[in-house]
């Protein structure tokens, strides 16, 4: 069997300029792949519109080939597996988010961000964690439909979140830390994978 080309990412946002800690990844990353001669992507993490800010890219860009870091596969080179923008990869993404509502590991969420707030203040008051609370608990396959389309008669644009299973353990061999594990109800509840603006989340 051909053993596997290496082939690295890193992800940057432009969320801001380069920082140590991107500097610090992107430098793993480089040496790993020029090492082991394989594949150094940078693919830029653009989904968070609202955070990002002008110039942001360029100046990621321009820092990491400031320290002579290069890459071999970016939105500025090209290559086979583009486009290189989370932006511009939604297609691909809405696929799979379509694939998991169908499955019924992920859902249609209409909270407003005023409700997920007054419930994490009642969660506060009450001495506990926030974190969010299935706003579908108890209802049959019907009653949830009926609910989204009066949320949709409203105007309300959903997220979409993962359903996490409850009691749950979680465990995997991490080739820096070793053995990890985590319970499925200390994570915060059911996490968003797509944004009201149709972005996926950096956690998808």
């Amino acid at each position: 069997m051909a053993k596997q080309k290496i082939r690295v990412r890193y992800a940057p946002s432009p969320t801001g300029h380069l920082h140590i800690g991107n500097a610090r990844t992107a430098l793993f990353n480089y040496l790993f792949a020029r090492h082991n001669k394989g594949t150094m992507v940078l693919r830029i993490e653009d989904t968070d519109q609202k955070r990002n800010v002008e110039g942001g890219s360029k100046s990621q860009m321009e820092n990491l080939h400031w320290l002579g870091i290069d890459w071999d596969e970016g939105p500025d080179k090209g290559g086979d597996f583009g486009p290189y923008r989370q932006s511009e990869r939604k297609d691909i993404y809405n696929k799979y988010i379509q694939q998991l509502i169908d499955e019924g590991k992920a859902y249609y969420s209409y909270k407003t961000e005023e409700e997920l707030e007054a419930q994490r203040e009642e969660q506060r008051a009450m001495g506990i964690a926030p974190h969010y609370t299935y706003e579908y608990e108890g209802m049959t396959a019907d009653e949830i439909k009926e609910a989204q389309a009066a949320a949709e008669a409203k105007g309300l644009k959903p997220v979409v979140r993962i359903h996490i299973p409850e009691n749950r353990t979680y465990a995997w061999e991490d080739m820096v830390k070793g053995k990890v594990s985590f319970e499925s109800d200390t994570i915060g509840g059911d996490f968003v994978i797509q944004k009201r603006d149709g972005m996926p989340t950096y956690n998808f």
